[in-house]
């Protein structure tokens, strides 16, 4: 199971997270030396979540370039279809022979064939590196080592495994793509310490405070698509985009409504107004997944507004239960080319009766749990599942941090952790761990 060192989440450095107004709400984090490979490897990912969320279904790769100290070039991966991490930091350096005897620093292993952009391990080979210092092991079955093994027959040094675990957090969405041929599943709330999701009065639309709501949006830059249910919506008019994080920001996650029975659709004209101002705009589309059954054309109509092009009407397919029918509309390869983006990772969002049904059924895979230094005493927003006592689900815990008052704690569902420990199964990251001088320490 992994477990990341303190400041480090499934968003990178938490530090780098939030905006500066609220930078004091996160614990301080104590800096490796210069002389460790983790201080070096720290800023390559710190380079990769300056690119968050702009590379996707890419992983969001960070690479530094280190001579004698000093920091020759960096770079992130581009926009898919653009330069991975490496040809963008070796590119930066006119005069190539620089980079004789310096360290290239990876969060993840350079590519070993050709897609969009020539392999990545052909550049690096011809550079004269003295060392290569790898993160991960890309899983995809293109690459899968041959990039690690095409380094070492090169006679580059290479060590690999530097800041695995905090990596592994990072560039989980892709990791879980390839291992598991399905999207990642992430679940996030705010719970108040006697665990409720939401106060019974509906008094207040937040829980957790400001530095847990700007990492909350920072997340959502990494994943592809945010999921709601109708009540969410009802409740709250959520706009469900990128804005309180730090930035840059460079996309924003499609939103998708859960809304069988078309509540949504058939709200009171007022609260639809609303919905138009805050959930419906324009800045990423919106997919309202319905029955069939229910869309009257009354409610059809209201979706043929001028304004609303950006808003995706999708039946629910026919199936044995409304999750099982979710859960298939969301793998339809139809509903990514309606968006125009693969949906490889989705985080749900609420409302509670949404996240115990998917948990129920086994649908998630992480989740990031924010609680409040609050008992809020009412019974009737919590989480559900219909176990027998001793037998629900159990989760284990890999990082957690402040934020502000607020306390963090990520989580993967067991499932998840067996997965990865696939990565450790790939046969050239096996022969690199029978060698002592390769393996972190």
């Amino acid at each position: 199971m992994i477990s990341l060192r303190r400041g480090f989440g499934s968003g990178g450095l938490f530090s780098r997270t939030l905006p500066d107004p609220l930078q004091y709400g996160t614990e301080p984090v104590e800096r490796p030396s210069r002389e460790d490979d983790a201080y070096w490897m720290r800023l390559a990912l710190e380079r990769a979540m300056s690119a968050c969320g702009r590379s996707n279904p890419n992983p969001t790769v960070g690479c530094v370039i280190v001579k004698e100290g000093r920091v020759l070039a960096e770079g992130a991966t581009e926009v898919h279809g653009g330069r991975h991490a490496e040809r963008v930091a070796i590119d930066s350096v006119a005069d190539r022979s620089r980079l004789r005897g310096a360290t290239l620093y990876v969060t993840l292993e350079p590519c070993s064939h050709t897609g969009r952009q020539p392999p990545c391990v052909d550049l690096v080979e011809s550079c004269g590196f003295a060392r290569c210092v790898i993160g991960l092991v890309d899983p995809n079955p293109l690459v899968a080592g041959g990039g690690l093994r095409r380094l070492r027959r090169a006679g580059v040094e290479l060590r690999f495994g530097v800041l695995r675990d905090e990596l592994i957090a990072w560039h989980l969405p892709f990791l879980f793509w390839h291992l598991a041929s399905r999207p990642l599943m992430a679940a996030k709330w705010a719970q108040t310490l006697d665990g409720q999701l939401a106060y019974d009065s509906g008094r207040s639309q937040w829980i957790s405070g400001p530095e847990s709501r700007a990492y909350t949006h920072w997340l959502r830059q990494k994943y592809d698509a945010i999921l709601v249910g109708a009540g969410t919506v009802l409740a709250d008019h959520p706009a469900l985009t990128v804005r309180s994080c730090q930035g840059p920001h460079h996309r924003q996650p499609i939103r998708l409504l859960f809304d069988p029975n078309a509540r949504i659709l058939s709200c009171p004209e007022e609260q639809w107004r609303t919905l138009l101002q805050r959930t419906f705009t324009a800045e990423t589309p919106t997919v309202l997944l319905v029955d069939e059954a229910a869309l009257t054309e009354a409610r059809r109509e209201r979706l043929q507004a001028r304004g609303l092009e950006q808003v995706h009407l999708v039946p629910l397919p026919a199936g044995a239960s409304t999750v099982a029918r979710l859960y298939a509309a969301l793998e339809d390869p139809l509903l990514a080319e309606r968006v125009s983006r693969p949906l490889h990772s989705i985080m749900v969002e609420g409302g509670p009766r949404l996240l115990s049904a998917l948990a129920e059924a086994g649908l998630l895979d992480l989740a990031h749990v924010f609680t409040a230094p609050t008992i809020g005493g009412g019974l009737r927003y919590r989480l559900g599942l219909s176990a027998p006592d001793g037998t629900g689900l159990r989760l284990h815990p890999f990082a957690h941090a402040r934020l502000g008052d607020d306390l963090l704690t990520e989580y993967l569902l067991p499932s998840t952790s067996k997965l990865l420990e696939g990565l450790d199964s790939i046969p050239a990251v096996m022969e690199l761990q029978e060698e002592p001088a390769c393996a972190n320490v």
